[in-house]
């Protein structure tokens, strides 16, 4: 992948390896493992502390994995600052545009809709919002970012650019969709996986346009913030 400010930092063999590793444990096994060990404590956790357990967890595990292509990335935003600025200014316009149009459709096909997953972080936040806010907000971004743009988006674009578009965005819409599937309407798993898209698609983009991860990981962090702010 390359952008107009030359090419954008990749992954090291072994970050690779261990990136789609712990992906995989994350994703399918740690969930699990954290609610079996609370279940065994004296005063097992709630599932605010849980969640942000989880999240603390994947923030740090992915900066071990991850720290050499950070450091690249970084490098990068201070070798060309203008761009790192323009791809997050520009994306985060982009994305707001593109919310916007999405969510009047999704109102035309259903008014009376809400997401599922904004929900559940709803519930989270009211049993204890610092702790949900601190691990949307400042936890997720990162990790996200260095599995769906860094490792996803990547690793995929330097065989097809518009194969790493499309799995990259299809993917991240799905995680955050998956673990309704059955419990909701297909209409209203459509929808929400559809309100996902946008960000998806903005979050690639400015990655590609600026050469590093840390203008989605800036642009995911805003998103999140705004979102947890107006759940309050």
């Amino acid at each position: 992948m390359r952008n107009r400010n030359g090419a954008s930092p990749g992954l090291s063999p072994t970050e690779a390896v261990w990136g789609w590793g712990y992906w995989a444990f994350q994703l399918f096994l740690l969930p699990s493992i954290l609610i079996a060990v609370s279940g065994v404590l004296p005063d097992p956790l709630s599932n605010s502390e849980i969640n942000f357990l989880f999240f603390l967890i994947n923030f740090l595990v992915v900066i071990l994995i991850f720290h050499g292509f950070l450091g690249r990335s970084l490098r990068q935003v201070t070798a060309h600052p203008a761009y790192f600025c323009q791809a997050v200014i520009l994306g985060l316009a982009a994305y707001f545009a593109c919310a916007f149009l999405v969510e009047k459709c999704v109102r035309l096909l259903d008014p009376d809709f809400h997401n599922f997953n904004d929900a559940s972080i709803a519930i989270l936040g009211s049993g204890n919002y610092f702790l949900t806010a601190l691990g949307t907000v400042v936890f997720v971004p990162l990790a996200e970012e260095c599995f769906y743009r860094g490792l996803f988006f990547r690793h995929i674009s330097g065989k097809s650019l518009w194969a790493a578009y499309l799995l990259s965005i299809t993917v991240f819409a799905a995680i955050h969709i998956v673990g309704f599937i059955g419990v909701y309407s297909p209409l209203g798993i459509l929808l929400s996986f559809l309100q996902y898209l946008p960000a998806g698609l903005c979050l690639a983009w400015s990655f590609q346009k600026s050469g590093t991860i840390f203008a989605p990981i800036l642009i995911h962090t805003i998103i999140n913030a705004y979102g947890i702010f107006h759940m309050r």
